[in-house]
């Protein structure tokens, strides 16, 4: 199931959507609503599948993906959304510091494996680095 939010609030001169995939309901809140603080459009999904669903119909310009989900986790749903020629930024987030997981997501095709309170307290910083990079 996915939600849609978005606003113009210019707050940055990049206007770009920014899909957020967490199975967590609190943390793809916390995540909309500050995106939309920052002034980008944000698109939630519970989980990759929702995600990859919506993929031809409303691709995002830089795609938040969690770690750690039930039925797909974030580097099966990397490797799909780049099998489906998804080529914008896909950052994976976690509260796992695990090189393991790390170099799997950079063999992956990930623009960046950051830990959440990285992200949390970044989260304009990184999403800028990536859309403008």
């Amino acid at each position: 199931m996915s939600t849609t939010s978005s606003s113009t609030s210019g707050k940055t001169p990049i206007t770009a959507l920014v899909a957020v995939v967490d199975d967590d309901p609190r943390i793809r809140r916390l995540l909309e609503e500050e995106l939309i603080d920052e002034g980008f459009e944000a698109q939630c999904y519970s989980d990759g599948f929702a995600l990859l669903d919506q993929l031809a119909t409303a691709p995002p310009d830089l795609v938040l993906l969690d770690l750690m989900m039930p039925q797909l986790d974030g580097i099966e749903c990397l490797r799909r959304l780049r099998q489906a020629g998804f080529e914008g930024p896909v950052l994976i987030f976690t509260a796992l510091s695990d090189n393991d997981k790390r170099r799997q997501a950079d063999e992956e095709g990930a623009s960046e494996y950051i830990l959440k309170p990285d992200l949390f307290e970044n989260l304009r910083r990184v999403i800028e680095r990536h859309l403008q990079g």
